[in-house]
């Protein structure tokens, strides 16, 4: 199966998006095609919110502005998708949060890698 595989910088977070070229993401998300960063954005803060994960208030996220670390939050993402390939065929969402305390951090100022 071949993977389309990109990323979302979102002020807070960077997501990883793995998706099926026969199986796009806007079929998924309708909206995606209008903005895709805020539609990634709300999906990913209701999947947070439905699975007891964070519950987020988007007025208290910490904007974070170090390319490093979202450089190394890509690496990370890019590691997990090594070490845990998709199979299913839809769309694969991989969220590391930036400084954030909505969630714990670990020692790199980074959250774990979340799979949704």
């Amino acid at each position: 199966m071949e993977l389309i595989h990109h990323f979302i910088d979102l002020s807070w977070a960077v997501v990883g998006i793995c998706e099926n070229p026969h199986q796009p993401l806007s079929s998924c998300i309708p909206s995606i095609d209008k903005d895709e960063a805020t539609a990634v954005e709300h999906y990913v803060i209701g999947y947070m919110a439905f699975w007891h994960i964070a519950f987020v208030d988007e007025e208290r996220l910490v904007p974070c502005n170090d390319d490093a670390l979202r450089n190394d939050a890509r690496q990370k993402i890019d590691r997990y998708i090594a070490d845990h390939p998709p199979v299913e065929t839809f769309p694969r969402f991989y969220l590391v949060l930036l400084r954030q305390p909505i969630a714990p951090m670990e020692a790199d100022g980074m959250s774990r890698v979340y799979q949704m």
